[in-house]
């Protein structure tokens, strides 16, 4: 674990309590002469606290010391994800942070799952797998997520990005990808949504195999960094 998050990181006196707590003292076993790094992962700023107590349910820290520590991918990548399986999305997330994509929208396309529901506790259950992967890997600040409810919607937001599908042209390292990559369900896009992408620019994995949507996105994530 590289720092342990808390949204009052900053502050000049913090309490640690709940599943914080149990990880700590009970897991880790961490000493009240231990010193803790924190972040808050919204401001870059790497915050360390000195314990002033340890009670049977709680801890109380004091800020000692900051320190300006940006950890991030030298480039932004911005995948617009189509609903697969919520199992499947929630596998790659901790993936993709590493990798450092700084943004996944997902959006319903035709062919998506319909059954797989991405409501705001969905969300804040994939904010809270960030949270873990963004402690273990030392970035130092959250990808943000948001959702849309179909292809149209998607493509509106983002009018800009391209598509990975399998007629185009081998997608390169020099691409755009801030600009967002649109990754299809596992039966690709509908006639109809092909149609929506005639004025954008239109990329293939240079694989002769079929990869699955969530090898597709670890795949364009790792060459984003190139």
């Amino acid at each position: 674990m590289r720092f342990v998050y808390h949204p009052l990181a900053k502050e000049p006196t913090l309490k640690i309590e709940g599943e914080s707590y149990i990880h700590l003292y009970r897991s880790r076993r961490i000493k009240s002469a231990s010193r803790l790094d924190l972040r808050n992962l919204k401001d870059g700023f790497l915050y360390t606290y000195e314990h002033a107590e340890i009670a049977k349910k709680h801890a109380l820290l004091r800020l000692v010391g900051v320190q300006p520590l940006e950890i991030m991918a030298n480039k932004k990548t911005h995948l617009i994800l189509s609903v697969i399986e919520i199992k499947n999305i929630e596998k790659i997330l901790p993936f993709l942070n590493q990798l450092g994509v700084s943004k996944l929208s997902l959006f319903y396309a035709d062919f998506s799952q319909r059954n797989e529901k991405i409501d705001s506790a969905k969300l804040e259950r994939f904010q809270k797998i960030l949270i873990h992967s963004c402690e273990q890997c030392g970035r130092s600040v959250l990808m943000e997520l948001e959702a849309f409810s179909n292809t149209k919607e998607a493509l509106k937001a983002y009018p800009k990005a391209s598509v990975l599908d399998f007629n185009g042209e081998t997608l390169p390292a020099s691409a755009d990808f801030e600009k967002g990559v649109i990754i299809g369900p596992e039966g690709g896009f509908s006639e109809q949504e092909r149609g929506y992408f005639k004025e954008r620019e239109i990329y293939r994995i240079p694989l002769d195999m079929v990869l699955k949507s969530e090898s597709a996105c670890v795949f364009v994530a790792s060459i984003a960094q190139i």
